[in-house]
């Protein structure tokens, strides 16, 4: 393959080398409002870029009319789905502060704030800042690492009743298991190459917690064998393109499965 992010890959577990060799496995398809989507799509590429330059993980396309504004989520809302990009700490502190200030100017905007534990790099605030790009589109958050690969890693919010029946869905439909797994996170390993890993990882959010799905974000999969699937899914299953289909998580998390 000539495609240079495809080089130098590090097949995870057991995976046939096909498998292994295909980054894009897991992607968001991002819906914008009329006339919106080549900024949205600009902003996505520009952050993408400091991790790797050929990493088209995010599609962003037009809905047809102008979306209804619905009811604004409670503040103190979870959205399901967050996107976290770990930086590597060794290529300097005014690179990773470069980022940050990228993602505090239009068209991103600052969701919320959490606070961390443990160490965080003394030119940063000891602190989480959460980002986003417009209503019912992903959390985006950057981390420096200390050591290894920059991580590329999508996360879903589960709640806290639905976690284990979410890991066993995503189990499914990943063809693999997690490579790390305690009570409430996991994360699944889709690419690794000498640059980059790419992660899915799901976290159970507390009793008291709900998260609100992102309405105009969907997780798009691809699968080997969509006939043995449906089946085997817990919510109805329709298909909405050749070669797409379109369900949903136990929260109610759209998916399209390629």
């Amino acid at each position: 393959n000539n495609d240079p992010f495809l080089r130098s890959c590090v097949p995870p577990g057991e995976l046939s080398v096909e498998e292994a060799q295909d980054p894009f496995l897991v992607s968001i398809h991002i819906i914008s409002d009329p006339g919106e989507s080549q900024p949205l799509q600009e902003a996505i590429d520009k952050v993408l870029a400091w991790i790797h330059p050929d990493l088209p993980l995010f599609r962003v396309s037009e809905r047809r009319a102008g979306r209804h504004r619905r009811r604004k989520p409670p503040k103190d809302s979870q959205p399901s789905l967050a996107v976290v990009l770990f930086l590597q700490e060794e290529y300097g502190e005014e690179q990773i502060l470069q980022l940050y200030r990228m993602l505090q100017r239009p068209p991103w905007r600052h969701h919320h704030t959490e606070q961390v534990h443990g160490r965080f790099l003394p030119y940063l605030p000891c602190s989480q800042d959460y980002f986003t790009l417009a209503p019912g589109t992903p959390l985006w958050a950057i981390r420096p690492v200390h050591y290894g690969k920059e991580i590329v890693r999508f996360t879903i919010y589960c709640r806290h009743d639905n976690y284990a029946d979410s890991l066993r869905l995503y189990e499914l439909i990943l063809r693999r298991s997690p490579s790390q797994k305690r009570a409430d996170f996991c994360i699944f390993p889709i690419f690794s190459n000498l640059d980059v890993d790419i992660q899915f990882s799901l976290k159970r959010l507390p009793c008291d917690q709900n998260p609100v799905p992102t309405d105009s974000s969907v997780l798009e999969f691809r699968v080997k064998d969509i006939g043995e699937l449906v089946p085997l899914l817990p919510n109805p299953c329709s298909p909405i393109s050749e070669g797409r289909w379109q369900t949903e998580d136990h929260d109610g998390n759209k998916i399209l499965l390629q």
